[in-house]
């Protein structure tokens, strides 16, 4: 089975000789690597060379993570491609777990292991909710939960378990994921970072990362994975990345919700996959989102949620009227 690599990157030379670092010492030969750099900090051909069991193309492309990953999978030769975020830490044994688990199941679309971040001092792929007025909050407000539920053994906390036990790992009618089963060898879930994951290049050529979205691809994985021909990922337990979250070149958190926000909307109007998400659905989880910053006084995370809804309810979405005007890359700002 032949893999090639495809990172994007902008900016990040160290983190990129850092990954490739990894590659390089990966127990599964990847058949190439393409790195594709829309930065001014470039790699010197000497420093591609220091990897002798990597064959590296570098490629350059205007600042867009999508533009970027599309262009290196157009010029992949392998038929799997290993989505591959500039700021990872890929252990020796990661790709072969990744293939071993595909001659199981070779029908799979997508295979990550585990997409591990600091929290709290820790690395955890997982946020556990341990509240149950958290976790009521999020019922009503249909949001996000990423994370097992623990929140005791009274009635009330059996029945709201009981309840999301039977939703399963989803996508709500507000569009935000719900995926609390992390049980058995691997679990199935309907969205995932695609920053670790293998996927068969004619799945990502015939739906490829949209380019009208922001330089930094926010929200980006909602339109490829809708484009599959099974909505599933398959996330093993048994493997992992870690995410060091490089900061150069990264976003502000407030900004990056109000571009996650709009991205959801987008696809949402886009992709007939999603016809499920509902648009009513969506602006409720933004009221409880601006709630729950108003209670906090966090007044710039009030301002992203207020423009993003306002963006959704009066179909003031910029990405929308990119899709529909030029399809041309689109920077939504604050």
């Amino acid at each position: 089975m032949q893999i090639t690599a495809v990172i994007p990157t902008c900016n990040r030379k160290k983190s990129v000789l850092f990954l490739l670092d990894c590659l390089n010492k990966s127990s599964y030969v990847l058949k190439e690597v393409i790195v594709v750099d829309s930065g001014e900090d470039r790699l010197h051909s000497s420093e591609i060379a220091a990897f002798s069991n990597l064959h590296i193309q570098y490629l350059t492309a205007e600042k867009s993570v999508c533009i970027q990953r599309n262009r290196g999978i157009h010029a992949a030769s392998s038929e799997w491609i290993f989505l591959c975020d500039d700021d990872i830490e890929v252990p020796a044994d990661y790709l072969d777990k990744l293939v071993a688990h595909i001659k199981i199941q070779p029908q799979v679309c997508a295979v990550s292991g585990l997409f591990l971040q600091v929290n709290k001092n820790e690395w955890t792929a997982k946020y556990s909710i341990t509240s149950l007025k958290s976790l009521l909050w999020l019922f009503i407000f249909k949001l996000s939960i990423w994370g097992e539920i623990n929140v005791g053994n009274s009635f009330f906390a059996k029945e709201m378990k009981r309840y999301y036990q039977r939703k399963g790992n989803c996508i709500l009618q507000s569009g935000w994921p719900v995926i609390t089963n992390f049980s058995e060898e691997y679990f199935i879930v309907p969205l995932y970072s695609l920053g670790a994951s293998l996927v068969p290049k004619l799945w990502l050529i015939n739906s490829p990362f949209d380019e009208v979205l922001d330089s930094h691809g926010i929200g980006e994985h909602y339109g490829v994975i809708a484009g599959f021909p099974s909505q599933q990922i398959h996330v093993l337990n048994n493997a992992f990345v870690y995410h060091h979250h490089e900061e150069t070149n990264r976003l502000q958190k407030s900004l990056q919700y109000y571009r996650r926000v709009l991205a959801l909307d987008y696809f949402r109007r886009t992709k007939k996959e999603l016809k499920e998400i509902k648009k009513f659905w969506l602006l409720w989880s933004l009221f409880g989102s601006l709630l729950l910053f108003a209670l906090k006084r966090n007044s710039v995370m009030i301002k992203a949620v207020y423009k993003a809804f306002t963006a959704v309810l009066f179909n003031k979405n910029v990405y929308w009227e990119g899709y529909k005007h030029s399809k041309k890359l689109v920077q939504p700002k604050l």
